[in-house]
């Protein structure tokens, strides 16, 4: 899921996530805002949802806040216009698990970004199930 008022750097982040080899069909819906996003939340299956911090109803760590607080297990990778060292730092000590920059990460950082959150998710479920891995 990509919650992201720009049609424009949605559409741009979706071609980089589907453009090149992947071990995963993506499946890219995306909201236009946070109340979107959380809406869309109570009712579907997320791997992994890609956040943008400048919202028309949220900005910065308030998208993260919510979301975490009402979906823990659903993974959030940033990717914002912002570059400044204390919003990354923010964003992911408020829970995100990556921070990208847009326009200057590429399709397959995007697509690491998104395999390593969902792989940290089930070694996650793994443990809280008390599965051995």
């Amino acid at each position: 899921m990509l919650i992201e008022d720009s049609a424009g750097d949605a559409a741009a982040i979706t071609k980089a996530m589907v453009y090149g080899e992947s071990l995963y069909n993506f499946n890219v819906t995306r909201k236009d805002s946070l109340a979107a996003g959380l809406g869309y939340l109570d009712n579907a299956s997320v791997d992994v949802l890609l956040l943008d911090l400048n919202l028309p109803d949220a900005r910065e760590m308030r998208a993260i806040d919510e979301i975490h607080g009402l979906f823990p297990e659903v993974p959030i990778v940033v990717i914002s216009g912002y570059s400044d060292i204390d919003i990354v730092h923010q964003a992911l000590h408020s829970g995100a698990q990556e921070f990208l920059i847009k326009g200057e990460c590429s399709g397959i950082a995007i697509r690491q970004s998104i395999y390593q959150a969902i792989a940290r998710k089930k070694i996650a479920q793994s443990y809280l199930h008390g599965d051995r891995l």
